[in-house]
């Protein structure tokens, strides 16, 4: 008898340990939702945390320090968050920064935000749950919380696509404000003096917000004015540029050149004056922003400014492995951009009549 007792399974403190998993099945959510309510609690809702709290307490679950520590080590890991990879500038930015971390034996984490700073802050919650060793955001728009949970980590990061930052953080990119103001004067030289503006102006897109600040200033300094109703705040797509061109002219039809604060914006104002019967630059100049791929390949071609995307990944890379292994430099890199000159600006018109709106162009 006492043979069978001592041969039979002997149920240990480890195996009986409650896990994360046990913790998860108890509140009925995923293993990933209980990590994000135990180390980042101020990101979810009192509900949730309210929920996971009490199967925490029914199973007297305690965190493993020993795993926690093992996270803790150096992961060759870094993340990235952007607004979206459907744009070329972000998804050459990102794979310009993957292409030189793999060249340093780095692993590059990619999530996106779809322009909104709560789900930045979520989504950086998740990268610092892998034990990524440091991150890159793009803008300077970041809910206040984000940046306090970054340092709450630990881990070095940067902004990018912006020249300056808040509360020193690191930042690598161009003067959106100072470019979109040189193309501003480009439009003025020709002659310009009724302007529009078609911006994509969230809050969470200080980029566009910059660039609009920068033709408001370029247009003030030439004493020229711009009305309220010469502004159009628009979701960034082809069609919404489209909407916002129309908008624009026919309510100001004394409008002779229209900045917008994107490519695709642009494009689809492009698109949207053949439509009407606009001939451009011959009745109205456009312009965009980014320099995507489409930008040269439209008719007429777009003018509007080139955005480094490829250097600004590659310097992002370089200052993040550089951060991770102890090197911290303290960088506000500008970088320049270009003005490109193509066929969709040019001088203000003369005598040339414009066609009447309300009908489209066969």
């Amino acid at each position: 008898m006492t043979k069978n007792k001592s041969s039979a399974p002997t149920t240990t403190r480890s195996d009986s340990k409650v896990k994360l998993g046990d913790v998860a099945r108890k509140a009925g959510v995923s293993p990933a939702t209980v990590s994000r309510v135990l180390n980042h609690p101020e990101i979810v809702s009192p509900e949730l945390r309210e929920r996971v709290g009490r199967a925490v307490t029914a199973l007297a679950y305690t965190r493993d320090s020993a795993g926690r520590a093992l996270k803790s080590r150096r992961t060759r890991t870094l993340g990235v968050v952007v607004p979206t990879l459907g744009i070329s500038i972000f998804a050459e930015g990102v794979e310009a920064m993957q292409n030189r971390l793999s060249e340093h034996g780095y692993t590059l984490l990619i999530a996106n935000s779809q322009y909104e700073a709560r789900r930045e802050l979520q989504e950086v919650a998740s990268l610092l749950e892998h034990g990524v060793d440091g991150l890159a955001l793009v803008g300077d728009a970041q809910l206040p919380e984000t940046h306090q949970l970054i340092r709450q980590h630990g881990v070095p990061y940067l902004t990018t696509y912006v020249a300056t930052a808040r509360d020193a953080v690191q930042a690598i990119g161009i003067d959106n404000e100072g470019a979109a103001a040189s193309m501003a004067r480009y439009l003025l030289e020709f002659g310009h003096r009724h302007f529009g503006i078609i911006a994509n102006l969230p809050e969470s897109n200080d980029r566009s917000m910059s660039r609009y600040l920068g033709i408001r200033a370029a247009l003030a300094e030439a004493d020229v004015p711009l009305p309220h109703s010469h502004v159009i705040s628009i979701s960034q797509t082809l069609q919404h540029g489209r909407q916002g061109l129309r908008q624009l002219i026919q309510a100001n039809p004394e409008i002779t050149a229209v900045m917008c604060t994107t490519d695709t914006l642009a494009i689809g104002a492009l698109a949207e004056a053949r439509s009407l019967g606009l001939k451009v630059p011959q009745h109205i100049s456009i312009t965009g922003f980014d320099d995507i791929e489409l930008a040269s390949q439209f008719d007429p071609p777009l003018t509007t400014i080139s955005v480094p995307a490829s250097e600004i990944g590659r310097a992002a890379a370089d200052h993040l492995v550089n951060a991770a292994a102890g090197v911290r430099i303290p960088v506000i890199t500008t970088l320049p951009h270009r003005l490109i000159i193509r066929g969709s600006a040019g001088p203000l018109p003369g005598a040339i009549r414009r066609p009447k709106l309300g009908k489209t162009a066969e």
